[in-house]
């Protein structure tokens, strides 16, 4: 069966990352990488500083409305991610699934499918870079560099983290065409006298 065989690929190639694929840098850096977000640094430094490279390459209102658009995107991808697919399809985590050895080196709870780190990642770094096309690189690093970290960290399967990543990457294009019509429309109505 297929599903069988893509399953038992899942599991192998979880297991080359998490298990064989290691390093004792790695062991520090994917734990501390994979919850940046929940962190203080971030929410006072990273969060302010989006938004303000979005006020400053695109003005005030602009900005405050690319912003909007972005957390909408994030937020959208992270809720149909939790409740269409965790929990509806409830696939166990690595850890609570019979027959594999698997390292923790992360906090998990709920279940596994899809990831919503790699949802939430790759929804902002479509948005961002389809908004403003120099910062694709990092962005895409990062939240490949994230949703790698998931599997290492041992608290998702690699079909968790691709299917998240392609969830995410169709939220965030959608959000940013959205906001790309509206941002047209604006301008439109500026140069069109009343």
């Amino acid at each position: 069966m297929m599903l069988d065989f893509i399953l038992g690929l899942d599991k192998s190639l979880f297991l080359m990352v998490n298990s064989q694929w290691t390093a004792a840098w790695a062991d520090a850096f994917f734990p501390f990488i994979t919850d940046l977000h929940k962190t203080f640094f971030f929410k006072v430094f990273i969060v302010p500083l989006i938004l303000g490279l979005f006020i400053w390459r695109r003005g005030l209102k602009r900005g405050l409305i690319i912003f909007f658009f972005c957390l909408v995107a994030v937020s959208a991808s992270d809720g149909f991610g939790n409740w269409a697919l965790k929990k509806t399809i409830q696939r166990p985590r690595p850890a609570e699934t019979s027959g594999l050895q698997v390292q923790v080196r992360a906090p998990f709870g709920g279940y596994s499918f899809v990831s919503n780190h790699a949802t939430n990642m790759f929804s902002f770094a479509s948005f961002t870079s389809a908004i403003f096309p120099p910062v694709a690189i990092p962005v895409y690093t990062l939240a490949t560099v994230v949703a790698y970290s998931r599997v290492y960290n041992g608290v998702h399967f690699p079909t968790d983290v691709l299917c998240g990543a392609l969830l995410g990457c169709l939220f965030g294009i959608l959000f940013a065409k959205l906001c790309q019509r509206l941002l047209a429309k604006m301008e439109s109505e500026k140069v069109t006298p009343s």
